[in-house]
């Protein structure tokens, strides 16, 4: 059966679209650190919901292939980034610090850099058009990559407002719900 412009317009006047603001980044806990939206997350800039892939097995017979699939990958796991914008008393760089010499501290050489569970979480919303939740992901294991640096310029400066990147790595997430 043919889709015309008619079936569209119905369906997208029924269902009608994703918009790509309508997504928070709720809380992160990394390192024993917390990170709340009210409080730090509210200057997320952007994030993404992540992507999951099934790995494909090839299994031959009489010159055949017969594809089957495998286990789960999390494309991207190893470094999932979210833009801040950079608050004037710089907190939310303080606590990303914090958080980063927890992993590993160059002065001591020490660290608690083993592998996180369950309690090393960031919680991703999806929002309706009345910023009602309609959707959570866990990425569970999260632990810190990196903290860009944030580049200020002093001579030819226009006041413009600065971001702060940070790049963190998670082993999986939760199913939707």
């Amino acid at each position: 059966m043919a889709t015309t412009i008619t079936d569209f317009f119905q369906r997208a006047a029924n269902k009608q679209f994703a918009r790509d603001f309508l997504f928070r980044i709720k809380q992160i806990t990394i390192a024993g650190q917390t990170f709340v939206g009210n409080d730090d997350l509210v200057y997320a800039r952007s994030g993404q919901l992540p992507g999951r892939n099934i790995g494909n097995k090839q299994a031959k017979y009489f010159g055949q292939n017969f594809n089957v699939p495998g286990a789960s990958e999390y494309p991207g796991s190893e470094g999932y980034q979210i833009e801040f914008y950079h608050d004037e008393q710089i907190e939310l760089r303080k606590k990303l610090e914090n958080a980063s010499r927890t992993v590993f501290n160059d002065a001591t050489s020490t660290g608690e850099y083993q592998m996180p569970g369950r309690e090393s979480v960031i919680v991703l919303s999806v929002l309706d058009r009345q910023l009602n939740e309609i959707s959570t992901i866990n990425l569970i294991g999260a632990s810190i990559r990196n903290i860009n640096p944030i580049d200020h310029s002093i001579a030819d400066g226009t006041g413009e407002i600065l971001k702060l990147t940070t790049t963190i790595a998670y082993h999986f997430y939760d199913e939707f719900s």
